[in-house]
Parts: structure tokens; C-alpha cells; sequence
């Protein structure tokens, strides 16, 4: 059976979800920089990843 959910509701359940990725994605990226920096690897970083990672810390 099919459950109706509201506005309300679907918005709170997308905002949930879009934090837990947002949440996996910084662990992602801090894992990978930790690799780098362990095997002596500089990764390039463009300007624009720069300003999209201040905007996601949460």
C-alpha cells in the first residue's frame, strides 16, 4: 500500500537525505586528501572545487 506524504514531509525527508550524502561526500574527499598526503601525491585543485568546499562544511 502506498503511503501519501505532504510537501512538508517529502521536503524533510529530502533535506535528511541530502545531508547524510553531503555528510558521506566530506568523508570521501577527507579520506582521499589523507591518501594523497600519506603517499606524497599532490592532487590538483582548481578554484572552483575551493569555493564548493567551503560551502559544503556543514
Amino acid at each position: 500500500m502506498l503511503k501519501y506524504k505532504n510537501i512538508k514531509e517529502q521536503l524533510e525527508e529530502e533535506r535528511r537525505k541530502n545531508a547524510a550524502l553531503q555528510a558521506k561526500l566530506i568523508r570521501k574527499t577527507s579520506d582521499i586528501d589523507y591518501i594523497a598526503m600519506m603517499c606524497d601525491v599532490e592532487l590538483e585543485v582548481s578554484d572552483e572545487e575551493t569555493d564548493n568546499a567551503e560551502d559544503m562544511e556543514v
